[in-house]
């Protein structure tokens, strides 16, 4: 398997070959999806995020370092690390992912949020009050869930 070649390859929107790559992942391979996560190319970064987001809901515990939250990503990248936090246990200080809380995008809105109250921030009931006021929908339906 090249993982690159088939990280590059990807058209931005079937997941099937992405799906593939996730299931014939082997532990070597991680250091090289956290670096394809990375990538300058954005469209290589979202694959490979799109493959640990999967890899971690299929169980295979893959816990990424803390610094890839602090490096610039795309936002897509940003979502399927935030994701992944709901399977595996990431040592995380929750400032890094409270950057996030006020993104632009809703869904990282939710996922930051979601994550921010997995790594136990000391504010997160505050912080859960301030989303159930959020304008958007999805965020307020995580914080409901996460209520509940």
């Amino acid at each position: 398997m090249d993982l690159h070649a088939t990280l590059a390859a990807w058209d931005g929107k079937r997941t099937e070959t992405l799906r593939a790559l996730a299931g014939q992942l082997t532990e070597e391979d991680r250091p090289a999806l956290f670096c394809a996560c990375r990538s300058d190319d954005e469209l290589t970064a979202r694959a490979a995020s799109w493959v640990l987001k999967a890899c971690n809901a299929a169980g295979m515990d893959i816990a990424y370092p803390a610094a890839m939250l602090s490096d610039e990503l795309h936002w897509e990248v940003v979502l399927h690390l935030l994701q992944s936090l709901q399977h595996v246990a990431v040592d995380i200080p929750p400032e890094l992912v409270g950057r996030y809380l006020d993104h632009k995008k809703p869904m990282v809105r939710a996922w930051a949020l979601d994550a921010y109250l997995r790594l136990g921030a000391l504010d997160a009931a505050d912080v859960l009050q301030r989303a159930q006021e959020d304008p958007a929908a999805s965020v307020r339906a995580r914080a409901r869930n996460l209520t509940t």
